[in-house]
């Protein structure tokens, strides 16, 4: 114990998102080398945090009551330095849970990962993001150039910058587990042309966009399919949209899918019709699988999906350039063969999870030595 380096990461939700899933390969990669704690507010995915090797302290999320938060947060990690001397503390997507870890811990290396910030409040987010982080972090991660050149706008003193791509696993793909779902969402991929999308239900994510896209090329083609993973504040609205599109029939909402991989196994290729995005896992996920991928020009989209050779990009909430860009797919099912190939080798080299592993671990030796 005495010779292994204590990390803790703090996280201002647990929910189930891109930010938990990075936080969660983090771990999973450091649990056998590093001492880990974990500070965050219960949530959805905290079952899988706690299958890990680590020490976990809940404090309420300060959006539900600072002051509780605040106060659970310094008691926790005052114990948790008791308990073994913390040396590293990598904070994720909410810099100010950094004010109270500087006044605390005056000399220790502070990690901050920038998710992206969404919503009206974005910008504002983004210069008190730059403010704190310039203040109290030891170092910055951000998830690709894009995130990069906007916080260096915003003011981020660039010393402090590492740009280290979001990175996912290739699947283990279970057939039993396709087959079942397969059967559940009347899915056959040998006489359907299935177009997929995983994402949070919500403005941010452009699914409006994408389903007039689908009813545009859908009116004539009974084997076609839209399958739309995820959970969120417009799914109602959305399952209206689709029966007033009468394509509420081609149309699956799969809902939360603990076996995405399985489910997007099943795709032709995938749709990412984001408004706002960072550096979208979903995506990664997809190319990961070898699947040809169109998406918007938003945020790091344009950095994973290599225009015209892995896929296309098209401008956000383009409803025609999208259709015309799925219906191009549609009807080059050797160009999708193509496009998929490349963009698998487009994942292996950029954003595959052992070069994100690897380049935090060095972002860390730096720090720890």
């Amino acid at each position: 114990m005495e010779n292994t380096k204590h990390l803790v990461y703090i996280l201002p939700y647990l929910e189930q998102g891109g930010t938990e899933k990075q936080a969660l390969s983090l771990i999973e990669e450091f649990q056998d080398r590093y001492e880990i704690s974990l500070f965050a507010p219960t949530g959805k995915t905290l079952p899988m945090f706690l299958e890990k090797q680590l020490n976990y302290c809940e404090f309420t999320s300060w959006d539900r009551n600072f002051f509780s938060g605040l106060r659970e947060l310094i008691t926790g990690i005052k114990a948790a330095h008791k308990r073994q001397s913390i040396d590293l503390i990598h904070v994720h997507g909410a810099h100010e849970l950094m004010i109270p870890l500087r006044l605390l811990f005056p000399n220790l290396p502070i990690v901050f990962t920038v998710h992206g910030y969404h919503e009206a409040s974005a910008e504002i987010s983004y210069r008190l993001a730059c403010l704190f982080a310039n203040l109290w972090a030891t170092r910055v991660i951000c998830v690709c150039q894009t995130e990069y050149d906007i916080l260096v706008k915003f003011g981020m003193n660039r010393a402090k910058l590492e740009m280290i791509y979001n990175g996912v696993a290739t699947p283990t793909i279970d057939r039993s587990i396709v087959a079942s779902l397969a059967t559940r969402f009347n899915l056959d991929p040998t006489t359907q042309t299935i177009i997929g999308t995983a994402a949070r239900l919500s403005e941010a994510k452009g699914l409006t966009y994408l389903l007039q896209a689908f009813a545009r090329v859908a009116q004539d083609k009974a084997n076609l399919r839209l399958v739309i993973a995820g959970v969120g504040e417009l799914e109602q609205q959305l399952k209206q949209q689709s029966q007033d599109l009468d394509i509420a029939d081609r149309t699956i909402f799969a809902g939360y899918m603990d076996n995405l991989p399985e489910l997007m196994s099943l795709f032709n290729f995938f749709v990412l019709p984001s408004l706002q995005e960072a550096c979208s896992l979903a995506c990664a996920e997809a190319m990961a699988q070898q699947k040809a991928v169109i998406g918007t020009s938003i945020g790091g989209i344009v950095e994973q999906v290599a225009d015209d050779e892995t896929g296309f990009i098209v401008p956000p909430q383009d409803v025609d350039s999208l259709g015309d860009k799925i219906q191009y797919l549609l009807d080059r099912p050797e160009l999708v063969d193509e496009f998929a190939q490349n963009g698998r080798k487009r994942y292996e080299e950029y954003f595959a999870l052992d070069c994100m592993l690897s380049k935090t671990e060095d972002l860390y030796a730096k720090l720890l030595n």
